[in-house]
């Protein structure tokens, strides 16, 4: 009977971990530029309740020098309300060539994009200042900007694919719980040798 009740607590322990909400990290949209400026981009969204792209509405991308990669880190409290991104790039006479994609929250890579994928010129709703070549074979993007105002707006498509992956930290959770049922089990183990030990000394 101790026995039993110590598996219902157990049980009840791990699915309470496991159930209880906890709320959203942090998007972290990377994108990998192999060739041309690194500084410079910006991403505005629309919202569910402002449905226009402003300055009240934007990230402004940082460089890392080792990876390569700029990132825009979208705020968790975004969560299910974006429904429009536009990519700014930098507004000079250049050539900015993108070769890769990924989405990260909690620490964890959620996804690496197909670069022909996102820029899907199907998907597009307009682009602005500059010309997007996208070569699939070598899964790159290649965008000849001007000083006039570069951007491309993402159609639902790239909208969906940007701007889902917000962790709500599940794998931590399972861990957690699965160090709660080993703990569980090895109690009932005599892993030392103690009561053979106290028996033979009895």
């Amino acid at each position: 009977m101790k026995g039993f009740t110590k598996t219902i607590i157990t049980c009840i322990c791990m699915l309470a971990i496991i159930l209880i909400p906890l709320p959203a990290d942090d998007l972290y949209l990377r994108f990998h530029i192999c060739e041309g400026s690194t500084d410079g981009y910006r991403i505005y969204y629309a919202t569910v309740t402002d449905p226009n792209f402003s300055d009240a509405q934007h990230v402004d991308s940082t460089y890392d020098e080792r990876t390569g990669n700029i990132t825009f880190i979208l705020d968790a409290s975004l969560e299910g309300s974006i429904t429009g991104i536009r990519l700014d790039y930098p507004p000079a006479d250049d050539m900015a060539v993108i070769d890769g994609v990924s989405v990260s929250s909690g620490g964890i890579v959620k996804k690496r994009i197909s670069v022909p994928e996102l820029f899907n010129s199907d998907d597009y709703l307009m682009v602005n200042g500059m010309n997007l070549d996208t070569i699939a074979s070598r899964e790159k993007v290649c965008a000849t900007t001007t000083p006039d105002d570069p951007f491309v707006v993402f159609g639902p498509e790239g909208v969906n694919i940007l701007s889902t992956g917000f962790s709500h930290k599940m794998s931590t959770k399972l861990c957690i719980a699965l160090l709660i049922a080993l703990a569980s089990v090895f109690s009932n183990k005599d892993l030392f040798g103690r009561k053979s030990s106290e028996e033979q000394k009895s």
